[in-house]
């Protein structure tokens, strides 16, 4: 492609790229990106649909990249023409210019909107790093795809064909990525084990070899042997590399001091960046590139920029390259947690999710409303009250990752009754209706604020059947939790009132003949020769006699009763227990009656009785049902 060859040969502005760690994303402190839906803000400049709001028109302000509702995108990059995100689940969209495969998809379609990445089946992504028309994605498995142009070899699979799809880098055997990072043509990783890889275009020494030639599979940098490098990141045709203790080396082109080691002359080999006096870096950036320049984040939250400042990009107040670190001139206690880096212009993400940008804005690439090249840093105009997620930048352009604002949502309960009895069901139904289609997930039901169950919806409806509410009045409530497109909500309380179970409390009684007994009483000795001609018709056989009859009361409610008692005309109230009769028992227990003259001329004695007792729940006095006998009486 000649419009690489173009800028490196006669110092026209190019891409530069930042490395990013395996598996980590440009994110304010205490989120990790990609838990919750969000959007991709974009702007700059729009000349190949870039931006992804499908348009070619560009911006100075964000505007939405049109990605499928409900992604959630942890990190953005950004090349010459087009843009890439990787979402949480490992997924890639790229859109943009595609002359070369930028976009990965197969084809050399440009799209002004967002289209996935053809990954091969099963892969994972956490990573990636874009150079000027090529892009690197690390796999959860450590292996490296890669694809766009490839002229220079930067793809890495030992040919200089372009590649519209991902193809798998020629990496060493055994080797294991953790880092990338990439420039204008070049490409850079760090294995395992520490040590730094690199490939693609050399014709600056940008690869460290020692040479000038290019290498179409990874080799590795001769850095130190006894230094842990834990990142990289690539310039426009240079490279830096940070340690496992904070300090940094470079290699590659120096005309603008972007190497850092107080000097403009290019090697082809490491140089340690002279750092200031106790700086301790913790990232080269992600997302796109640093032109001529470099940038660095410290552990202080502050930031270093050194390099070409021809518009500011240094962020310093002044138009003045340095060929050393220094310190941009934040504003009063403001703290970085991000950088990124474009052709000619900054970007820095702070602790409280804004975006600050400077350099060059012919594009509106700042972002704050305007075209003019800021100095010292300005914020760009990202809603009020959105926090920044995640930052990247590409060429001319700037992307931002922002949360979705979850879409309203209305939860209504029902009941299946208002009043029930205490121990049989209610069924409680919670309807939730989303402003953004069906929502999905868990409702909980609560009763006096204490949790009752959950339920997961269906088709926007949640049901859940209690039988365990105590007697008494509740106040129901049911609240849905929301999901990646719809917001939580609370119903409004619905009362249902529990009664107490109705009981059943009853007595049975039976009266019988037992036998005719002495007139000394009913423990007199029986006569034996005593027989009944049946059930309710006895004889008796002298004078004087009595009778004695037998009262079986059994409780045949579902309520224990105390205190049972037999009541009848004519042997008077029989006690028959002083105790609690248990639901199905019976107990008996006997009376005694001493025939009249009159009962005797009559030939019968014939009357009932009742028994009664009271309830042992409540006290109530229960009666039983009247029984009757009749007694004929004779006499021989």
């Amino acid at each position: 492609m000649d419009r690489l060859v173009a800028v490196v040969v006669a110092a026209a502005t190019v891409l530069a790229l930042a490395g990013v760690r395996a598996g980590t994303a440009a994110a304010a402190p205490g989120r990790q990106p990609g838990d919750q839906p969000s959007q991709v803000l974009t702007w700059g400049r729009n000349q190949f649909g870039q931006l992804g709001n499908d348009s070619t028109e560009h911006s100075n302000v964000p505007v939405t990249a049109l990605l499928p509702a409900g992604t959630s995108v942890k990190q953005v990059s950004g090349g010459y023409g087009f843009s890439v995100a990787l979402t949480s689940d490992g997924r890639v969209w790229a859109w943009g210019e595609n002359p070369n495969g930028q976009l990965g998809d197969g084809t050399t379609n440009g799209s002004r909107v967002p289209v996935p990445v053809a990954l091969p089946a099963g892969t994972t992504v956490t990573a990636l790093a874009t150079g000027d028309d090529h892009t690197l994605a690390l796999t959860s498995t450590g292996r490296l795809l890669a694809w766009g142009y490839n002229d220079f070899g930067q793809v890495g699979d030992g040919s200089t064909t372009d590649r519209l799809a991902p193809v798998a880098v020629d990496l060493p055997n055994g080797t294991t990525i953790t880092a990338i990072g990439a420039g204008a043509g070049h490409s850079l990783a760090v294995t395992s084990t520490g040590h730094v890889l690199a490939w693609g275009y050399n014709n600056t020494g940008q690869l460290g070899t020692g040479n000038y030639a290019d290498s179409s599979v990874p080799v590795r940098v001769p850095l130190p042997e006894d230094v842990t490098f834990t990142a990289v990141a690539g310039g426009s045709a240079h490279s830096l590399a940070l340690s496992s203790t904070g300090q940094m080396w470079s290699w590659g082109w120096n005309t603008y001091g972007q190497l850092g080691n107080n000097s403009t002359t290019s090697t082809n080999v490491p140089v340690r960046v002279l750092l200031p006096e106790g700086a301790r870096v913790t990232s080269l950036g992600d997302g796109s590139g640093h032109g001529w320049f470099s940038l660095a984040l410290e552990s202080d939250g502050q930031m270093l920029a050194w390099g070409d400042n021809s518009y500011g990009q240094l962020g310093n107040g002044t138009t003045t390259r340095s060929t050393v670190p220094i310190r941009v001139q934040l504003p009063p206690g403001t703290i970085v947690s991000a950088i990124a880096g474009g052709d000619d212009h900054t970007v820095a993400l702070t602790s409280e999710g804004r975006v600050l940008t400077w350099g060059y804005n012919r594009y509106g690439q700042l972002g704050d409303g305007g075209n003019t090249n800021a100095v010292l840093p300005v914020e760009a105009a990202v809603p009020q009250g959105v926090r920044v997620q995640a930052i990247g930048a590409g060429q001319y352009h700037t992307l931002a990752v922002v949360p979705v604002e979850a879409a309203g949502t209305t939860t209504t309960l029902t009941t299946s009754t208002e009043e029930q009895t205490h121990g049989e069901p209610v069924t409680l139904t919670a309807r939730v209706e989303c402003e953004d289609g069906t929502p999905t997930g868990t409702v909980v039901f609560e009763a006096d604020g204490v949790r009752l169950g959950t339920a997961e919806l269906q088709d926007g409806t949640a049901t859940l059947t209690v039988s365990d509410l105590d007697v008494g009045e509740h106040v129901i409530t049911a609240h849905y939790e929301g999901d990646r497109l719809c917001g939580p909500s609370t119903s409004d309380p619905v009362t249902v009132v529990i009664r107490r179970a109705e009981t059943s409390a009853s007595l049975h009684l039976v009266k019988r003949f037992d036998r005719f007994v002495g007139s000394a009483g009913p423990h007199a000795k029986a006569r034996p020769k005593a027989k009944p001609r049946h059930d309710a018709r006895m004889s008796a056989w002298h004078d004087h006699d009595a009778i004695r009859y037998r009262f079986v009361v059994t409780n045949d409610g579902d309520v224990p009763i105390n205190a049972i008692t037999v009541h009848d005309s004519l042997t008077g109230t029989v006690s028959c227990s002083s105790g609690t009769l248990a639901p199905g028992r019976s107990v008996t227990c006997y009376g005694t009656h001493k025939v009249t003259l009159k009962e005797k001329s009559r030939g019968y004695v014939d009357n009932s009785a009742t028994a009664s007792g009271t309830r042992a729940d409540d006290g109530r006095t229960v009666v039983s049902n009247e029984a009757r006998l009749r007694v004929d009486i004779t006499y021989k």
